[in-house]
């Protein structure tokens, strides 16, 4: 029975604070207005742009080409080609009265052409850093460097990327494994 009266007791005390709280706080609210609550002035009402007119953002007027340009109607600026260097002209020249025909084997081990297949790609670009690295750092530090590379040499051939680019068996079969 006490704890019958107990809650009782409880609960008209809760029901009596949850009326009272909100009473109480907007009696307050009636005395001191909430200085957040105070209308912020408005900004000047700016006569309404006409139609056509845009604004930068500093809200000076941008100017609009009166007569819309296609884009199929663009042309690039002309560029003159600027005189190659003499040492570009003579690599060109030698390697002119080079172009020979590649065997098959000297074509796939060659890198002058990559496949088009991304990891006949990827491949060529790991050579050519492993090769910088190597001529950067030339200790026997670097030796990992040189594993690696002769490595992705022959998964090179292995997957025919100086050629046609590999089969769906190659990739499997080619990996290089550590």
């Amino acid at each position: 029975m006490l704890a019958h009266h107990l809650y009782f007791t409880r609960t008209a005390f809760m029901v009596l604070a949850i009326l009272f709280i909100p009473l109480t706080n907007s009696a307050n609210a009636r005395q001191a207005p909430d200085p957040g609550l105070v209308s912020l002035p408005q900004p000047a009402q700016a006569e309404p742009l006409p139609l056509g007119t845009l604004l930068d953002s500093e809200g000076k007027p941008i100017a609009i080409p009166s007569e819309p340009q296609s884009a199929f109607e663009y042309s690039a600026p002309t560029i003159t080609p600027a005189e190659p260097s003499k040492t570009q002209a003579t690599k060109k020249t030698t390697k002119s009265a080079k172009t020979k025909k590649l065997t098959r084997k000297q074509q796939l081990a060659s890198r002058e052409q990559v496949a088009n297949n991304p990891n006949c790609r990827w491949l060529d670009q790991r050579m050519s850093q492993l090769e910088a690295q190597m001529r950067s750092k030339q200790d026997n530090a670097s030796q990992y460097h040189a594993d690696e590379l002769s490595a992705r040499q022959q998964e090179w051939q292995c997957l025919k990327c100086g050629a046609e680019g590999p089969n769906r068996d190659d990739h499997s079969r080619c990996q290089y494994r550590r």
